[in-house]
């Protein structure tokens, strides 16, 4: 991968005094390991929500189960969404708290301009790389099948009203999306940043975007999503473009959904609402190896458009201040 460090320079080792002028202003660079403390202890604060909201909810005859499906379902989507919210919420308060007390949200985040021909780019980028994502993931859950299906979250949409399908959108195209990127390539990434190098934060904060979605057949797919993520993000110095990119990726998969209609009803709350893996007819092997060329050359794209780019140099800047 092409050095997307920009023109400020390699980042500081540890024990090097660049952290510690930055400890002296209020500014704590993160290590690998509190990265993952911060995602475990947001994990668990999702889980315990969502063992709330099992415990708040009212139980169901059998006679009922039927009749009431459908409200269910759409409690599983929005009230799973919901506890993600309030989970990855706390989590940027706390690591704005400990790391960058000082700093305004957007800045800690990276929202902030960058070249605009980013934003096309990591719109291609999610379009490339929805078929071999969800290729990888078929194949890797038919060798070991996780027992688990998404036809119950297929059911809602199909079943949902014109307003309901609407929030379903918001939440997966946009809401999910702009939350675990604010976290993993906001929060994560920049204090990350201080300390190491741009392949280390892109595989780390990869590594535990796709922990964070537990089922472990998820795990490879999701991260390889999630480092095509980070090398956009560290390419482009902004939060923005993998915004894009993530929404467009699961407006992909939105439609993949709809498409599966047929599927029967499971009992199965989503892990997230920001990276959706339907189970879906088999993708044609050509399909995937030309979106997966596309993907490579995009990537390639990005990498180069970032050591060119004046707008992306100038983010990265601000990045590494």
């Amino acid at each position: 991968m092409s050095d997307l460090r920009g023109t400020a320079g390699p980042p500081p080792s540890d024990g090097a005094p660049a952290p510690l002028a930055r400890r002296g202003s209020g500014e704590r660079p993160m290590s690998v390991l509190a990265a993952a403390g911060w995602t475990a202890a947001v994990t668990f604060v999702f889980l315990c929500l969502l063992g709330v909201l099992a415990l708040l909810r009212p139980a169901l005859s059998p006679g009922d189960a039927v009749s009431s499906l459908q409200p269910a379902t759409k409690l599983d989507v929005v009230g799973s969404f919901a506890c993600q919210a309030a989970a990855y919420l706390l989590g940027l308060l706390g690591v704005r708290r400990v790391h960058a007390p000082r700093a305004p949200v957007r800045e800690l985040l990276g929202v902030r301009r960058t070249h605009a021909a980013f934003y096309p780019l990591a719109a291609a980028l999610g379009l490339a790389l929805a078929g071999p994502v969800a290729a990888l993931y078929e194949a890797i859950e038919r060798r070991w099948p996780s027992g688990l299906s998404d036809a119950r979250l297929v059911q809602a949409f199909v079943e949902a009203s014109a307003l309901d399908r609407v929030a379903f959108g918001l939440i997966f195209i946009a809401l999910g999306p702009a939350l675990e990127e604010a976290f993993f390539r906001g929060a994560l990434a920049r204090p990350l940043r201080w300390q190491h190098g741009a392949p280390l934060v892109v595989a780390t904060t990869a590594a535990l975007f796709a922990a964070a979605h537990g089922e472990w057949q998820k795990l490879l797919p999701i991260a390889i999503f999630g480092v095509a993520l980070g090398v956009v993000r560290v390419a482009s110095g902004s939060l923005l473009p993998p915004v894009v990119m993530h929404g467009v990726y699961n407006a992909i998969q939105c439609f993949a959904l709809l498409s599966a209609g047929g599927a029967g009803p499971v009992d199965e709350v989503p892990a997230a609402a920001g990276a959706a893996l339907p189970e879906t007819a088999s993708i044609p092997g050509w399909l995937v190896a030309v979106s997966s060329a596309c993907a490579l050359v995009l990537t390639a794209l990005a990498c180069a458009l970032g050591n060119r780019a004046e707008g992306a140099a100038r983010a990265r800047e601000e990045d590494l201040r």
